[in-house]
């Protein structure tokens, strides 16, 4: 897995000789799924940094590529634990009592795309394009007790990782269009069907599940600096712009399976939402 990911990066990174763009993102995650104890979503500010390329193509070709590694980190929140079983308490409980955990997300989002541009013009800053996907996520979710809740729930519920990861395939559909001279605005739409493990060996979690990614981005370029140079035959077009916009991403997996007696749950669909939004600088030859 982990050298997967690393083989990926690193495909990406060459690409990146061709065409980058580095994005900082601001926005909000959010998990909603019984297994980790709550019948409410767990909302939390997520900060994103990102290696991304929307539309290039190769050389003269209406052949593209497209990229993105996103690295995703949340805040912590706290949620009481309402599907919590007192039953497995071994001491008098005060009236009501309910675990209070805190809940935090990392990883990484990765994703390839490849296709045919059914329009290009523009110096290909205008186009309509159609591709297919592939992408892995490996998020976790922390969870943390805390200092008031009791001995019994530390020890079946301790602090602990749940390790998701998903593999995707899928189809893109893209565009751009240009506005001004320097100026265009662009979008994609992607969906995927997707299959992977959730793992908290802690909490009796281990499952394989099935289910489905969604993506929406749509943002703006502004173009700072472009200009053609032919060399022999081959024509160089360097641009240096910044790009803004808005990315919408949703993962679902099917009948994730719990085994632990200190909740009152043993299997549910696992939700993750992530919203942000996103500054930008890039640059392509």
């Amino acid at each position: 897995m982990r050298k997967f990911i690393f083989l990926i990066s690193l495909a990406c990174i060459g690409t990146s000789a061709i065409a980058s763009d580095f994005r900082f993102g601001q926005g909000q995650f959010s998990i909603e799924s019984k297994i980790f104890g709550t019948t409410e979503k767990v909302k939390e500010d997520v900060t994103t940094y990102s290696l991304a390329e929307e539309h290039a193509n190769f050389l003269k070709t209406n052949i593209f590529y497209g990229y993105d590694i996103t690295w995703i980190s949340s805040r912590k929140e706290e949620k009481y634990l309402n599907l919590y079983n007192t039953s497995v308490e071994t001491l008098p409980l005060p009236s009501g009592y309910k675990p209070l955990m805190k809940y935090e997300l990392q990883g990484l989002d990765a994703q390839i795309d490849l296709g045919y541009d059914i329009i290009n013009k523009d110096k290909k800053k205008t186009y309509l394009s159609l591709g297919g996907i592939f992408g892995i996520s490996v998020p976790y979710v922390k969870g943390y007790n805390n200092k008031n809740n009791s001995n019994d729930t530390k020890s079946y519920l301790p602090d602990s990782k749940t390790k998701i990861s998903t593999y995707r395939l899928g189809i893109t559909l893209r565009g751009a269009y240009t506005i001004f001279k320097r100026f265009s605005m662009f979008t994609s739409v992607t969906y995927a069907y997707q299959t992977g493990k959730v793992k908290n060996e802690y909490w009796g979690i281990d499952t394989t599940a099935a289910g489905n990614y969604m993506n929406f981005t749509a943002g703006i370029k502004f173009y700072l600096f472009e200009y053609e140079k032919k060399i022999w035959k081959i024509t160089l077009s360097p641009r240096l712009y910044l790009t803004a916009g808005y990315k919408y991403d949703y993962w679902i997996l099917k009948d994730v399976k719990v085994n632990n007696i200190a909740l009152n749950i043993n299997k549910d669909n696992l939700k993750i939402k992530n919203q942000v939004g996103f500054l930008g600088i890039g640059y392509s030859f």
